[in-house]
């Protein structure tokens, strides 16, 4: 117990580090400190580090309920006699779709725009992308939200330029 006193003691202090990242600073300037001493940035719009991939869930799918979304797929036969819930058998679809996914394990989610390339169009590959997104990232290993990615219509993944030759080998 005495070893942790002198590092407890040191808990109120406000941190002294400061990172930096300069790889992507040509997108971007600073906007001078704020209040609690991080720099404010302001990034130009309209460039990317990287390509923007969009995928859009088809309008028949939107809202659509679980047992739809395994019919349109040609699955809703595929769990009888078996211990799977249509949950969780589209839930098994999706992580084995993300698996073969040419994507790095996160990719940044940005707003989705009708110039943005369209390489993925069926509907698991589309629903394997939204169920693991958040707002602002999607990520491989996250467990799928089904339910919120049949609310969803389209967004676009930020892939980094060492992904984008990957890319263009599943056109």
């Amino acid at each position: 117990m005495n070893l942790n006193r002198s590092v407890l003691h040191n808990m109120s202090a406000p941190p002294k580090s400061v990172m930096k990242y300069e790889g992507l600073s040509g997108l971007a300037t600073s906007l001078g400190p704020g209040g609690s001493g991080v720099t404010s940035m302001k990034y130009r719009p309209g460039r990317h580090y990287g390509k923007a991939v969009r995928v859009a869930l088809p309008a028949v799918l939107q809202g659509a309920s679980i047992l739809d979304v395994l019919s349109a797929l040609g699955e809703i036969d595929a769990g009888k006699g078996l211990p799977f819930t249509p949950e969780r058998r589209l839930a098994t679809l999706i992580n084995r779709r993300t698996t073969e996914l040419p994507l790095p394990d996160g990719c940044a989610v940005i707003k989705a725009h009708p110039k943005h390339c369209v390489i993925w169009d069926d509907p698991l590959t589309v629903l394997a992308i939204l169920s693991k997104s958040t707002e602002t990232v999607w990520l491989r290993n996250k467990s799928p939200a089904i339910k919120s990615a049949l609310q969803r219509d389209a967004i676009s993944l930020l892939i980094p330029p060492a992904f984008i030759d990957r890319l263009e080998e599943t056109k």
